[in-house]
Formats: C-alpha cells, sequence, structure tokens
C-alpha cells in the first residue's frame, strides 16, 4: 500500500509486476547505499530461508519417509551402516529434486506475486495438516484413520477449491448452485481456500475418527505424557 501511494501507476507500467513493489519502494524512501544495503539483506534473508526449507525437504524424504518408514518394513531391511550410505545418497538425489522443481515453479510463475506463490503453498499444507495436527495435539480421541481422512480431504479441498475445478454450470439454479458459484469466486483467493479446505480437514477428522477404532490406550498415553 505505502509503494502504491507513494509511485502510483508506476507499479503498472509496461514490464512491471507487483514483486517490484518492495525494491522500488527501497530506492524511493532510502539513499542509493542504503537502498542497496536493505535490498542485499532482504535478498540474504530470502536465500537462508529457502536454503533451510530445501535441506528441511530432502532430510524429510531421506530420514522421515525413507529411514524411519520404508526401511524398516523391507523384507530384508538393510544394516546400519548401509542405511546410513543410502540415507545419505537419498538426501543428495531429493536436494537435487526439490531444488529442480522450485526452479521450475519459480520460472514458470515468474510474473505471479511471490507472497501469493508462498501462501498457496502455505495454503495447502495448512489445509492439509489442519486436523491431523490440530486435533491430534488437544484431542486423545483422533485415529490414525481420521488422520488420513483429515489429511487427504483438506488438501483435495483446497486442490479443488484453488484450481477452480466446480464449475457452476454443471449445477441447476437453486442453492447448491448458488454455493458452488461462490466457492468458484473464492477460488482465485488461497486465503479463503486455505481456510474452507482447513475446516473440511477438521469435520472429516472428526466424524472419522469418531467412526473407527481408538488407538490404543498405551500408545495414546505416550503421545500425551507430560501434557
Amino acid at each position: 500500500l505505502l509503494a502504491r501511494a507513494l509511485m502510483g501507476n508506476a507499479l503498472f507500467a509496461e514490464g512491471a509486476t507487483s514483486n517490484h513493489a518492495l525494491p522500488m519502494l527501497f530506492i524511493e524512501l532510502f539513499p542509493t547505499w542504503l537502498a542497496a544495503l536493505v535490498g542485499v539483506g532482504v535478498l540474504a534473508a530470502i536465500m537462508s530461508t529457502a536454503d533451510g526449507l530445501v535441506v528441511s525437504s530432502s532430510q524429510t524424504i531421506a530420514n522421515d519417509l525413507y529411514r524411519r518408514t520404508i526401511a524398516p518394513r523391507l523384507k530384508h531391511p538393510p544394516s546400519e551402516a548401509q542405511l546410513d550410505r543410502q540415507v545419505l545418497y537419498i538426501s543428495r538425489v531429493a536436494t537435487l529434486v526439490v531444488l529442480l522443481v522450485c526452479a521450475a515453479i519459480a520460472w514458470a510463475w515468474v510474473e505471479t506475486n511471490v507472497m501469493l506463490i508462498i501462501w498457496i503453498g502455505t495454503g495447502g499444507i495448512m489445509s492439509a495438516f489442519a486436523g491431523s495436527l490440530v486435533f491430534g495435539a488437544l484431542w486423545r480421541g483422533v485415529t490414525r484413520a481420521g488422520a488420513y481422512a483429515g489429511l487427504v480431504s483438506g488438501f483435495v479441498s483446497f486442490l479443488v477449491l484453488h484450481a477452480q475445478l466446480l464449475n457452476p454450470a454443471w449445477f441447476a439454479p437453486g442453492v447448491l448452485h448458488d454455493v458452488v458459484a461462490w466457492l468458484y469466486i473464492e477460488g482465485i483467493n488461497p486465503f479463503s481456500c486455505s481456510s474452507i479446505a482447513g475446516l473440511t480437514s477438521v469435520v472429516f477428522t472428526i466424524v472419522v475418527s469418531k467412526a473407527t477404532r481408538p488407538l490404543p490406550e498405551t500408545h495414546v498415553q505416550a503421545l500425551f505424557e507430560g501434557v
């Protein structure tokens, strides 16, 4: 808003995007040397955060997914030394793959407001884990099936809403048509999509948990020990 107030329609000039607002604001407000210093500081913070997220993603694949989930279920589980080598290799490959995927997304959406891109990713994650994380931390009645149902329903709901896969033309005039039309309009807003999908995840987590067998009491006690 401050950039819009100071520079007016310059933000909408040919070749300009919303991502230019912050550096243009620095140039407008500060001396050249200070604008450059602040800009470099922002870029350094962005690179640091991006590096951390890439490492976190690769370690999630290598350690959480492979070491702790897949490897113990193999017919012939590897020895500890073999497992360490495999995890290291998977971590390196996963890092490269994550970097390539991120670069492709950045290139494809280069004209899109970077904050919207961030919120699309954050909103999808929040939608998927809203039920299992929130209620899993507060309510002892969450089951494995309930957590899975909340995860899948939240993510799918966010995807369907934000991609505007529901077409109001498929429905006859009436209440259902009006609801779908409203959801279709809200599809461009990742904030609305994440809120609706997060609520869907919570509802599915509760309903499915109520309808399925609860976790063993000893397991629940171990999870909530000290809480």
